[in-house]
């Protein structure tokens, strides 16, 4: 006769028992929701070069990886490894994650747990002072500004009459003095200048700095305070960085920071972008053509040219070309030729529907120092004082 035995569980082992079950009800609920399709939240426009730049990077890691526990690659299960029961355990257990292999090394070496690890524009590449890494300015639109060959500029096109006379004037409005009347803010705010002996700075990437000091940030504070100590006009200048760390995501950054702004100030009427252009510099002959674009000698001194860039795709861009159109006229008038003729993309809004009185102002490129942006801001703000003053009911 067969007897058996019955185990009597002790207390705590009941209690073991039920926390694994939890733990596996986790594990279940995670690995389904890891197999459901994610809700897209941005648009693939704005997300697209996030997620080429985090694939890049595992598959990086995910091949030295490979290489190291060749065990790894036939328990993967192809691109979508590591989704099965077996691998959730080990993820929750041991916090390793194999659909992001730098938890491999993070567990090795705590401190990159601080460090977000992304791939530099120009696809891994070195960086390259001629790369178009600034999707705003790539190659053909830079080029087309001029002729590669012949780069003469004080010529027809900066007339201080409108180019087109079907443009028109822009709209009167009612403005405020007593409030808020410009804002100032930058979408690629870690934009910054050739380095120079008073502005010297370590880059965070071509041509770029997170240090305001030396960025378009510093440009925008020349502007708030000559506006304000010079015209009296009340200007709120924001400085929030929204290129750094994701540039993908730039535009919508700005996008959002200046709607709330305009939320709690809507006597805001002009708001100005201010950016710096970026030109190809491989060599001597390129730099020294960037340099004849990018600079106006006045009175003896280097100042840094101005260019107004309009997107047509905004559904008030009628409205926000006049007052480019202004802006460019008004600069020109003090000094013919400081202000290049506007650009026109091809496609693109740049946030200028938020108003009629909007506009991207790059002061400079990145052939200019510091000091050669600075000396062209008291410029832009007389021709942004009697802009307002045009346009004023």
């Amino acid at each position: 006769m067969i007897r058996i035995k019955v185990l009597k569980l002790k207390r705590w082992t009941y209690g073991l028992l039920f926390v694994i079950g939890i733990i596996l009800l986790l594990i279940m609920f995670r690995s389904i929701a890891y197999n459901h399709s994610a809700v897209d939240v941005f648009s693939a426009g704005d997300s697209n070069s996030t997620d080429d730049r985090d694939k890049l990077w595992n598959d990086v890691f995910k091949n030295i990886l490979e290489r190291a526990i060749p065990g790894m690659e036939a328990s993967s299960g192809g691109e979508t490894g590591g989704s099965g029961f077996s691998f959730n355990i080990m993820g929750f257990i041991t916090k390793l994650n194999y659909r992001d292999p730098k938890t491999f090394f993070m567990a090795e070496i705590p401190i990159m747990n601080n460090y977000d690890i992304h791939a530099s524009r120009g696809d891994g590449e070195r960086w390259d002072r001629g790369d178009p890494y600034d999707p705003e300015n790539d190659i053909d639109e830079i080029l087309r500004q001029y002729d590669v060959n012949n780069v003469q500029i004080d010529r027809g096109e900066y007339s201080q009459t409108l180019a087109d006379p079907n443009i028109g004037e822009p709209e009167k409005t009612r403005l405020d003095m007593g409030e808020p009347l410009v804002l100032i803010y930058h979408t690629h705010t870690s934009e910054a200048y050739e380095p120079s002996k008073a502005y010297n700075y370590t880059p965070t990437d071509v041509d770029r700095t997170i240090d305001p000091r030396y960025s378009v940030v510093r440009v925008g504070k020349e502007l708030k305070d000559i506006l304000e100590d010079r015209y009296d006009i009340k200007v709120i200048h924001n400085t929030t960085f929204h290129d750094y760390p994701d540039y993908g995501l730039s535009y919508s950054r700005s996008l959002n920071t200046v709607q709330n702004i305009l939320a709690r100030n809507p006597s805001l009427k002009i708001l100005i972008d201010i950016h710096r252009d970026a030109f190809p510099m491989r060599n001597k002959n390129e730099i020294d053509k960037a340099r004849t674009e990018s600079v106006k000698v006045i009175n003896g001194e280097n100042v840094a040219r101005i260019m107004i860039v309009w997107g047509p795709d905004a559904e008030n861009s009628r409205e926000t070309r006049k007052f480019a159109e202004l802006l460019k006229n008004r600069i020109n008038g003090q000094v013919s030729g400081l202000c290049r003729k506007v650009l026109e993309k091809s496609s693109g809004r740049y946030n200028q529907h938020l108003s009629d009185y909007s506009a991207l102002v790059e002061v400079g490129s990145n052939a200019n120092t510091m000091e050669e942006a600075l000396r062209s801001v008291p410029y832009l703000a007389r021709a942004i004082s009697e802009a307002i003053t045009e346009i004023g009911e």
